[in-house]
């Protein structure tokens, strides 16, 4: 099913497009430094924006490692980000949450603490993440707030980020407490704004991790038809081409910098459509560009568009958190969350650990059963999506329309829409959301949740 997906001359075909984008197009840096950083290494500046030239682009490949080793607060080995090792790990800055009461609210410090508590416990979220948006905190606090509540309470490596452009130094001045900066615990994510465009503070972010031997891993989000082209390829040439961006920033920065080709994408809807089957198909076409030029990869994975904890969440993360597992995506993040990054809750958490521990002996497993159940309904379109190639050709690679969008552009505009409509339809179809209502289905996602629910009240009790 995935081997088809793209062919080495097609990924070439959209590296080559992503290059093109790079020295014609540009990318927006709202940052000086990360501007003088480029230029001073070939690119052209003009105003805000650099024109990133084909051999900077192929020497800065090079220079990025093709394995990243992540350490526990022990400084003991805990992940080693290569080949096809799978890590995962809660999705990260939810401003909502679901608590072990099944209230959903604001979250506040002490969500924060007792939900890494949890993650500290559970065997198949390898790492931690700084996962609740918390609203008890000063709002110039609250990257550093979280990170110490994470750091206090577990061993395990996290992933992270900043909000603003000085809460690296803090952050970096906690780590500095907890850690040996030669063994790095963390991952900084930072996020280019789509299309093509840096905000100041992640650009600081990427350089300041490469300058400090920090991972970061590069997430790109395109939305098709929002702010990224109305077709897979087209999307790709995008994602890749932000990726690039990234990659080419921390190189440049500090030659042999740890960077993760990484993404979040999705669609448009009542709120981000995430676990979309096209979603689905972008996310493992882009998995398998990063790893054809040998950079650890990461995802968005398993959150759910649900609203609620329930058959079509557990249908939804069981599918995505097991194909990508079975891609070998490096770094998988999502388990937790719903409603397109926007709540996590600490039940579905659980439920996704115990997908996320048959993904890897799906054999005799419940997750082949939902698979194959979910398959048999044809629930949510998956298999009939995921079979389809992607179409890479000119028309479909969109340069046309990146290069007349340009940086910071919008692709929602009525003459695209026109334009794009039938192939935008034809890719990214809405599936027919139904049978999540099947016995089978229901069965198993009760037993999965009376599973979860009695290991957090145990949990929970020793807090």
């Amino acid at each position: 099913m995935l081997g088809s997906m793209l062919s080495s001359r097609e990924i070439e075909e959209v590296h080559g497009s992503a290059l093109q984008v790079l020295q014609e197009v540009g990318v927006l840096f709202e940052s000086s430094g990360a501007l003088q950083i480029l230029k001073a290494n070939g690119a052209e500046v003009r105003g805000s924006v650099a024109y990133i030239p084909e051999e900077l682009v192929k020497d800065c490949l090079k220079k990025a490692p093709s394995s990243i080793s992540l350490y526990d607060l022990d400084g003991r080995l805990s992940c080693r980000l290569e080949d096809d090792n799978v890590y995962f790990n809660p999705g990260s800055t939810a401003s909502w949450y679901i608590d072990e009461n099944g209230v959903r609210r604001r979250p506040f410090y002490g969500d924060m603490v007792r939900f890494s508590q949890v993650v500290e416990k559970l065997s198949f979220i390898h790492m931690q993440s700084t996962a609740l948006v918390v609203q008890d905190v000063e709002e110039d606090l609250r990257a550093v707030s979280r990170l110490q509540a994470v750091l206090e309470c577990s061993k395990k490596p996290v992933v992270t980020g900043v909000f603003k452009e000085d809460d690296f130094g803090r952050m970096m001045s906690l780590l500095s407490r907890f850690t040996d900066p030669s063994r790095p615990v963390a991952i900084f994510d930072a996020c280019p704004n789509s299309p093509l465009r840096w905000s100041r503070h992640l650009s600081h972010s990427v350089v300041e991790c490469a300058r400090n031997n920090i991972p970061s891993t590069i997430i790109s989000m395109p939305i098709p038809f929002v702010c990224s082209p109305p077709t897979l390829a087209g999307s790709l040439v995008q994602h890749h081409a932000e990726n690039l961006s990234g990659i080419v920033l921390a190189e440049c920065a500090a030659p042999g910098a740890k960077v993760i080709y990484g993404g979040s994408p999705s669609l448009l809807g009542k709120t981000p459509l995430m676990s979309h089957p096209g979603v689905l198909k972008l996310i493992l076409a882009y998995n398998r560009i990063g790893k054809h030029f040998g950079i650890p990869t990461h995802a968005y994975l398993g959150v759910s568009d649900s609203l609620m904890v329930d058959e079509r969440a557990f249908v939804e993360s069981a599918y995505c958190l097991t194909m990508g597992r079975e891609a070998g995506v490096n770094v998988i993040s999502g388990p937790g969350m719903l409603e397109g990054e926007k709540t996590q809750s600490i039940l579905k958490l659980v439920i996704d650990n115990i997908i996320c521990e048959n993904s890897f002996t799906r054999g005799s497993s419940f997750v082949n059963m939902v698979l194959e159940t979910a398959e048999s309904t044809d629930a949510y379109s998956y298999r009939s999506t995921l079979e389809k190639e992607v179409e890479v050709n000119e028309d479909t690679l969109c340069l046309r329309l990146i290069k007349e969008v340009g940086p910071g552009g919008s692709y929602l505009k009525p003459k695209y829409m026109r334009e794009y409509h039938r192939v935008f339809s034809r890719e990214f179809s809405m599936p027919s959301i139904r049978d999540f209502q099947h016995e089978l289905l229901k069965e198993l996602f009760e037993e999965a949740r009376r599973e979860a629910a009695s290991f957090l009240a145990g949990a929970l009790k020793n807090f």
